[in-house]
């Protein structure tokens, strides 16, 4: 087969916008910027930065990954590949932030200032998120605390938000006779409430829920794990 075989007639190509959104988290993963794949599918770039938003908070670890592939410049061809344990790769975004922050008089990196702040933005936030989930490490906390305000004005109290979706969950139960499960359909307060016991579930899979968390929904929901 020739090259010239593999060349489509000029009103064969793809026209419109590619919408896949997989499309767009895979090749964000293998290192394309977002801008890039905009222009690529032809689609606003708002809505490529949404979309891994959106990945990054059903997923943190999902960014850990890319981060590694956005951030980080090749290494030199005639230097041995140094491979950055998790720990090593926390503390170097840690000290980014850091750097960051002595620049600016402490300022936290805001999402809309540059594009290395978007990058730090996303990292903090990935702590906060993690900090709400009682899974953040406490040197780590203490790291944090360090740099100043970094937690920022959450919608509430994490501890109190839990509770509450716990006691929601219970009485769902109580007055239907099973748990909430999602579906796009169904009344929102039951989204609401799957997708909050969807990730404790999550979480006692990944073995990262709280101990006194799990002796809570194994005392106030029975069977809360399922099948």
């Amino acid at each position: 087969m020739r090259f010239d075989d593999l060349i489509l007639p000029v009103g064969e190509y793809p026209t419109g916008a590619c919408e896949n959104k997989q499309e767009w988290l895979l090749m964000y993963s293998r290192g394309v910027p977002a801008a890039v794949i905009a222009a690529w599918c032809r689609v606003d770039v708002r809505r490529v930065h949404r979309t891994i938003d959106k990945q990054i908070n059903r997923h943190p670890e999902w960014f850990d990954r890319c981060w590694r592939i956005h951030d980080q410049p090749a290494p030199a061809r005639n230097m041995r590949r140094y491979v950055r344990t998790r720990e090593q790769a926390w503390w170097e975004h840690y000290g980014d932030v850091a750097a960051y922050m002595r620049e600016r008089g402490g300022a936290l990196p805001a999402q809309n200032d540059s594009a290395e702040a978007r990058v730090l933005y996303r990292w903090i936030e990935a702590q906060r998120r993690q900090q709400d989930a009682g899974t953040l490490a406490q040197d780590r906390v203490d790291a944090l605390d360090r740099l100043g305000e970094w937690i920022g004005t959450r919608k509430g109290d994490p501890e109190k938000l839990w509770t509450q979706r716990l006691e929601g969950v219970r009485q769902f139960q109580a007055n239907t006779g099973r748990y909430p499960y999602y579906d796009p359909d169904r009344h929102p307060d039951e989204k609401v409430l799957a997708v909050w016991l969807g990730r404790q579930r999550t979480w006692w899979r990944k073995g990262q829920l709280r101990a006194d968390r799990q002796e809570r929904l194994d005392s106030h929901l029975r069977g809360w794990l399922g099948k």
